[in-house]
């Protein structure tokens, strides 16, 4: 495994971090056996893999996070939860962060973060709820801030990019991938010049190692203006990414998440021990080639985001 360093927090992070949502969330949208969820933990764990991303919102999976890791050295591991913000109670951000703690079964977690930060209340959400997160901090509940964005919305990255000018947390998640990768406009640079640390979400989902689906979308953002029609072809539109070594779509997937050094971890979704294997192999390979990685960000950074990522929401799981 390889490591990077977490932004300005100085924990050293795998570049590939095991998380508990999206379409697996550790096995439970397979129903598969608890036990079964911590041997993936732990086989993690035997990979070198040692962040860990989950959320109050991801079911049981802080259950299950607390249940594999126990016993396991705490300083051995970096642990990432969320606080939603929807319940505007005073104290509601602390109980949720205790509320975590006792289901991850430690005392602090490394970061907590806010969920799904978004631009029209930025600065409500921040009033309110900042203030709560700070003293928790001190008392040392968590060791550092962050927020993710609504990356399914805020197509143009608004309440990280302001976040990261304003530089008011230690750690960012981005949503970034092959077909989406407007991150690297504003997001990465702003990141790297504040020392602040990158987690990409969203690395790999369905509509892009689906063909049938990605082709269809791809026809519909072209038929939207979101792509120039000679921009990538009708048939196999990614196709001119795969190549001797780049075994897929998703093992390019990673390759190219990790590409920028601004980003310390990309995180990886399954309940296959056999899958997360693949996953390491593939983001442990070498680059993609220069000129793939130029296509990507010339073909897809000036697409029309709007259209491409509310397209993006409605073909995702």
């Amino acid at each position: 495994m390889e490591y990077r360093q977490l932004g300005r927090t100085n924990l050293s992070v795998s570049i590939l971090g095991l998380g508990s949502g999206g379409a697996n969330r550790l096995g439970q949208r397979q129903d598969v056996e608890r036990s079964e969820s911590h041997s993936l933990v732990r086989h993690a764990l035997d990979l070198g893999i040692n962040f860990f991303d989950t959320a109050p919102a991801y079911g049981d999976s802080e259950s299950l996070l607390g249940e594999a890791l126990a016993g396991v050295p705490r300083e051995s591991y970096v642990l990432n939860t969320k606080f939603t913000m929807r319940n505007d109670e005073p104290g509601a951000a602390r109980a949720s962060l205790e509320g975590s703690l006792r289901r991850l079964r430690t005392d602090y977690v490394d970061v907590i973060s806010f969920h799904g930060l978004e631009p029209e209340s930025y600065d409500s959400t921040l009033e309110r709820f900042m203030p709560e997160l700070q003293r928790a901090q001190r008392d040392g509940l968590t060791r550092f801030i962050g927020a993710t964005e609504r990356y399914e919305i805020d197509d143009a990255h608004e309440a990280l990019e302001r976040a990261l000018t304003e530089d008011v947390f230690d750690v960012v998640m981005l949503g970034h991938n092959l077909i989406s990768p407007g991150g690297l406009r504003a997001v990465l640079p702003l990141a790297q010049q504040k020392n602040v640390g990158v987690v990409v979400m969203c690395a790999v989902r369905t509509i892009i190692v689906n063909p049938d689906l990605l082709q269809e979308t791809i026809r519909q953002w072209k038929d939207a203006g979101a792509l120039a029609e000679d921009a990538v072809p009708d048939e196999g539109p990614l196709d001119w990414v795969l190549g001797p070594g780049v075994e897929s779509l998703a093992d390019a997937a990673y390759r190219f998440a990790v590409e920028s050094p601004a980003v310390s971890t990309v995180l990886t979704g399954t309940a296959n021990l056999q899958h997360l294997d693949d996953n390491v192999r593939s983001i442990l390979s070498p680059p993609l080639p220069r000129a793939t990685s130029e296509r990507l960000r010339n073909t897809f950074i000036p697409a029309n985001k709007s259209v491409l990522l509310h397209s993006f929401r409605r073909r995702s799981p």
